[in-house]
């Protein structure tokens, strides 16, 4: 059985990790889109990006420029993370 402090280093591990590819997403939309979107607003499962809570007009100017950025994002992130679909 594993000791309390090392359950909670390896949780922090974890979000660490989370908050990185976060911030990756985040970056290549700026970068491509010019649209600032929170980290708070981004989820990553399974591939898919979800954006929430993005004003209709940025979420348009994302989807016209939706496979430049999954490019990107493809060629900066691990392979067990590559993004298929941002919705």
């Amino acid at each position: 059985m594993q000791s309390i402090g090392e359950f909670f280093k390896r949780i922090g591990g974890v979000q660490a990790k989370e908050m990185a590819l976060r911030g990756s997403i985040q970056g290549a939309i700026k970068e491509l889109a010019d649209i600032d979107v929170p980290i708070t607003e981004i989820t990553f499962k399974s591939g898919i990006v979800a954006l929430k809570n993005i004003s209709h007009g940025a979420r348009s100017v994302i989807f016209i420029k939706k496979q430049k950025i999954i490019e990107k994002l493809n060629s900066v992130l691990e392979s067990n993370q590559q993004v298929v679909d941002i919705r």
